[in-house]
């Protein structure tokens, strides 16, 4: 209901990013042509003929990066805009609500619960919001088109994604699974924090006729370190990601090099090519970061029920 006049921005912005992730998937695919068709043109040193195919093949991956960064850009723009409506839609019903409220309600949520949910709890559905209308889509896209592309392309080299999919998508898992409880109990916290201020700011003369700034400062102090600690470890198990993804990433590469050129040796160029390696190091890449953006949409999604 929020969504409102924004329908039709999320509908153009999911068009312009499969247009995107489309023209990202193909790149590495007809850049392998490129690759091979310059290791051709070196080898045999034919000057008509070769040369104009590797300038085919710029003037096409050249065309398809335009296209790509068009639909980029214009995605982002439309996401920026139907996040940005669907938050201030959002803020104007939620206030709405609050006041029609009865007094049997106004008794039961606090006015600092009522701040945080206005203010923060806002601010994460407007994050969770763009990511589902931008990387909701594009990610599982960019995974399942990049997984096919990589098994067409390359064969036997395609088996390193059968256990590093696995593995990064246990950790990932493990890593949010460890990371809610913490980000659960900074949220709650919060509520606690508004209402110490909230206390202060109403009763400023009566803090200060008693001389309670002192004690005052140290609930403060109490309540924000607190918060502090719980949210620093939430933040360093979900740092655990970045070295989980770039074990995957390493290992990713060392398998295809090796393996990789390994057949490309045996087999003279036959199976696979140079083109071929470098486009399924790429597509791993692309697999690997879009299973990376999944695990923060889930994130972000579980933020929202709390």
């Amino acid at each position: 209901k929020a969504i409102r006049r924004q329908r039709q921005m999320c509908i153009r912005d999911r068009i312009f990013i499969t247009g995107e992730v489309f023209f990202e998937v193909l790149i590495p695919f007809f850049t392998a042509d490129l690759v091979n068709a310059i290791k051709a043109f070196s080898a045999a040193g034919q000057e008509a003929a070769g040369l104009h195919d590797v300038v085919k093949q710029g003037l096409l991956l050249v065309a398809m990066a335009l296209a790509s960064l068009g639909c980029g850009s214009v995605a982002a723009i439309t996401c920026a805009k139907a996040s940005s409506g669907y938050a201030k839609n959002l803020r104007h019903d939620m206030f709405a609500r609050i006041q029609s409220f009865s007094f049997e309600n106004i008794d039961r949520f606090s006015s600092a619960s009522l701040v945080t949910r206005m203010t923060t709890d806002i601010s994460n559905v407007q994050m969770t919001f763009m990511m589902l209308i931008r990387m909701a889509v594009r990610s599982p896209l960019m995974f399942l088109f990049a997984v096919i592309m990589s098994f067409i392309m390359g064969g036997k080299l395609s088996l390193t994604f059968v256990i590093v999919i696995p593995v990064l998508v246990f950790g990932l898992l493990l890593i949010a699974k460890k990371a809610m409880p913490a980000f659960r109990a900074v949220f709650k916290k919060y509520d606690r924090l508004n209402e110490s201020i909230e206390e202060n700011v109403r009763a400023m003369r009566v803090v200060k006729g008693f001389a309670r700034e002192g004690y005052e400062k140290q609930k403060f102090a109490a309540a924000s370190h607190d918060i502090a600690k719980d949210f620093t470890f939430a933040e360093r198990v979900v740092a655990l990601n970045a070295p989980l993804m770039q074990f995957c990433v390493y290992f990713n590469m060392i398998f295809v090099l090796f393996v990789g050129s390994r057949i490309i040796i045996t087999n003279g160029g036959t199976t696979i090519d140079v083109g071929q390696l470098s486009a399924m190091l790429t597509y791993g890449m692309q697999i690997l970061m879009s299973l990376m953006m999944i695990s923060m949409i889930y994130v972000m999604l579980s933020l929202i029920h709390i």
